[in-house]
């Protein structure tokens, strides 16, 4: 509740923040957290996660987990796939989402 306290504090505040420590102390969750705290409040998004290729997959099994009211798009995928998904998201053919995720 710290962290996402203070998350919630910098944002009011209008200031940049970087939530570091040591790993396996709930960064993740509290950021979930947050983005949660963002669309409850009305801020809705679409926002931005950018992660390690090799955390992707956790990220998204995360956000399942923690906040399914949430609706992530994955932008990860071969050449074409990105570029499929970049024309369909400027054309607004995919369904909203609050987060895009991608590497």
């Amino acid at each position: 509740m710290l962290g996402l306290n203070w998350l919630v504090l910098m944002h009011r505040q209008e200031l940049n923040g970087i939530l570091a420590d040591e790993m396996g102390l709930g960064k993740t969750v509290q950021a979930i957290s947050f983005l949660s705290h963002l669309k409850e409040t009305g801020e809705d998004g679409p926002h931005l996660i950018v992660v390690p290729s090799s955390t992707l997959d956790n990220w998204q099994r995360e956000l399942r987990s923690w906040c399914p009211s949430l609706t992530v798009r994955c932008y990860h995928g071969s050449q074409d796939e990105r570029k499929e998904l970049r024309v369909r998201i400027l054309n607004d053919d995919v369904e909203d989402f609050d987060i895009l995720i991608t590497t």
